[in-house]
């Protein structure tokens, strides 16, 4: 009995920490593609400052070399990452990984009745108010052309 809840939870740690070293590698490869697009810019901006200045055709020749090594750089990057994304899924399809775990809700829905606190979190909803209407949560500067003017 023992013996089966601890191979359950080693199971379980061990299925985390591969999903999180996948997380951390995809997250590298990022900040790595994101360098290499800033040197790619960095690259056209000398191409174009050589051409302008009527550069010798190998300077130019040179840089554009640059640009495809870095372009392929980026591309071997981006692939990396579409695998590690389809391995994802690969997982989640093959039911190693439980859905729940693999997808962690995007946004947090408003209330779909228009009451306060009705929120899965228990948030107030501060865009509408009890009727459900759209309400401006702060006072206008200028009064609205169809209200009487407020005494200051």
């Amino acid at each position: 009995m023992l013996d089966n809840i601890f191979d359950t939870v080693r199971r379980g740690a061990e299925r985390v920490q591969r999903r999180g070293e996948e997380v951390a590698q995809s997250a590298r490869l990022r900040v790595e593609v994101f360098t290499l697009t800033r040197e790619l810019d960095t690259l056209y901006a000398r191409l174009g400052r050589a051409y302008h200045a009527g550069a010798d055709a190998a300077i130019l020749a040179g840089i554009q070399e640059e640009l495809r090594r870095v372009d392929e750089e980026i591309s071997a990057r981006e692939r990396l990452i579409a695998e590690l994304s389809a391995q994802d899924e690969e997982s989640v399809e093959a039911g190693r990984v439980p859905r729940e775990e693999a997808e962690a809700p995007a946004t947090n829905p408003s209330p779909a009745s228009g009451e306060a606190g009705s929120g899965p979190d228990n948030r107030p909803d501060f865009t509408t108010d009890r009727a459900g209407a759209a309400e401006p949560t702060i006072p206008d500067a200028m009064p609205r052309p169809d209200e009487p003017s407020r005494p200051s």
